[in-house]
């Protein structure tokens, strides 16, 4: 059955993390089979369940997913098109064995769920990760074979991702739900569009991030792509609601500038 993320998430406040990038992926894909894609993961998933139960760690369940989704399915990080859009669908992801660190984390998830392999997603500044055998489990990096990091490997990322003052706590360890992991990928999936200049995709994707959020900052973006695409009466009603919600944002003189224009192209069309 096809679904959209808002409405995924109104039937089921916490569903599988693939189920929600599946439905990010709906909107991609306007001829999506989603039972299809469903029925590819159980595929993918069936040869580990045999292996995987045998096996009681956490280190070596997440070996086993190393071994098995890296080496043998072939998948890895995309490196030279990280920014390629299709990083961040599901459904691109499972065609090319191409993704980004949150992307190919929903993959662990997905076929670990199906051969009883507890994964979860944590939401690490600048670079996903995940959790493989639950609390107390192995943290591993799925954009490089899902390598288990220690406190010092977690510490050295959080350097290169937020600089040498950047401190570990275990907040950023803990795991984050299939919501946080739309909002992330939906995010990415944006800024993506926006640096190709892609309005209308971008725009979907700011819609679902207004409807999953309610923040006021996807509602501005929403507008400005409203605008570019042609659609005043939206671009303003966006706009409008942004300067009420952050009257002192850095951005508001550029908000404001917009709204002037809009205002000045109507008087010029009366």
């Amino acid at each position: 059955m096809r679904t959209d993320v808002v409405a995924l998430f109104a039937r089921d406040p916490e569903p599988p993390m693939d189920e929600a990038a599946l439905s990010i992926a709906a909107d991609l894909h306007p001829y999506l089979d989603a039972d299809a894609t469903r029925a590819e993961l159980d595929d993918l998933a069936a040869p580990l369940r045999s292996r995987a139960a045998s096996l009681r760690t956490p280190a070596d369940h997440a070996a086993l997913l190393g071994t098995y989704v890296y080496d043998e399915l072939g998948f890895a990080g995309d490196e030279e098109t990280y920014d390629d859009p299709r990083n961040n669908d599901l459904v691109s992801v499972l065609a090319r064995r191409r993704g980004v660190p949150i992307s190919l984390a929903v993959v662990l998830a997905a076929l670990g769920r199906r051969a009883g392999i507890a994964v979860d997603g944590i939401g690490f500044p600048g670079h996903f990760l995940a959790r493989v055998g639950g609390v107390g489990g192995a943290v591993v990096d799925p954009f490089f074979h899902a390598r288990v990091l220690d406190d010092a490997g977690v510490a050295s990322l959080l350097r290169k991702v937020l600089g040498d003052d950047a401190v570990a706590v275990p907040e950023l360890l803990a795991p984050c739900g299939a919501r946080a992991v739309a909002v992330r990928m939906l995010a990415n999936l944006k800024n993506s569009f926006e640096r190709r200049g892609d309005h209308a995709r971008a725009l979907v994707a700011c819609d679902r991030l207004v409807d999953l959020t309610g923040a006021a900052e996807p509602r501005r973006d929403r507008g400005m792509h409203a605008l570019a695409l042609g659609s005043p009466l939206a671009a303003a009603e966006d706009l409008r609601a942004y300067l009420a919600a952050r009257p002192s944002a850095r951005d508001a003189a550029r908000v404001r500038e917009a709204l002037d224009t809009l205002a000045a192209g109507v008087r010029n069309f009366q």
